[in-house]
C-alpha cells in the first residue's frame, strides 16, 4: 500500500477522512439503491410473466373443461339415448306380447258345465293349443265344439269324429288355434 504524506492541518485532514467517508457511503447508497431497482424491474417483470402464464394456463384450464364438459354431455346423450332406445324396444316388445291370460279366460267360459278336462297343452310359439278330457254326453262334446267356433278368441277347431263314437261317458280330444290378433289386441289398445 501507498502513503501518502499528508500536510494539511488536522481539522481539514479530518474533513478529508469524512468526505471520503461520505463519498463512500453515498456510493454503497447508489448501489443499493441500484440494486434495488434492478430487483423491482426483475420482480415487476416476474409478476407480469407469471400473470400472462396464469392467464395462459387458465384458458387452457377452461377449454379442457369445456371439452371435458362436452365429451361428458356426449357420453351422457349417448347413454340416454341407448337407454331410451332399450326403454321404447322393452315397451313395443310388451305391446306384442301375447296376453294368453284373456284366452284362458275365454276358454273357460266356453267350457260346459258337465265337461272336464285332463290335459290342456299350449304352444306360446304357435297357438296351438291341444286338450284332452271326459264328457258325460255326446252333446256336451258338441256343444263344446260349437262354443270354440262361435268364440272369436278360437279358430281351426279340429273335431276328430272318434270324439262322437260313444253317446256317454265319452273320452274327447281336440286341437285348435288362438286368433292371435285378440292375443295382441288386448295389449295394443291399452
Amino acid at each position: 500500500m501507498k502513503r501518502s504524506l499528508n500536510l494539511l492541518p488536522p481539522q481539514d485532514q479530518s474533513n478529508i477522512t469524512l468526505e471520503r467517508i461520505t463519498k463512500r457511503i453515498s456510493n454503497l447508497f447508489a448501489w443499493i439503491l441500484i440494486s434495488l431497482l434492478v430487483v423491482l424491474v426483475l420482480l415487476l417483470g416476474t409478476k407480469a410473466y407469471l400473470a400472462a402464464q396464469l392467464s395462459s394456463v387458465s384458458d387452457r384450464v377452461a377449454m379442457q373443461q369445456q371439452i371435458v364438459s362436452q365429451e361428458e354431455n356426449k357420453e351422457l346423450k349417448n347413454r340416454l339415448d341407448r337407454l331410451n332406445s332399450h326403454l321404447k324396444n322393452l315397451v313395443t316388445f310388451d305391446a306384442y306380447q301375447a296376453e294368453w291370460s284373456a284366452a284362458l279366460i275365454e276358454f273357460a267360459k266356453v267350457l260346459p258345465r258337465n265337461v272336464s278336462l285332463d290335459t290342456f297343452l299350449a304352444d306360446r310359439t304357435t297357438g296351438q293349443i291341444r286338450i284332452t278330457g271326459f264328457a258325460k254326453s255326446r252333446e256336451s262334446v258338441l256343444e263344446l265344439r260349437e262354443n270354440l267356433l262361435d268364440s272369436d278368441y278360437f279358430t281351426n277347431v279340429n273335431f276328430p269324429l272318434s270324439n262322437l263314437i260313444r253317446p256317454n261317458d265319452v273320452n274327447f280330444h281336440y286341437t285348435f288355434y288362438v286368433e292371435e290378433t285378440m292375443l295382441l289386441g288386448n295389449t295394443l289398445s291399452q
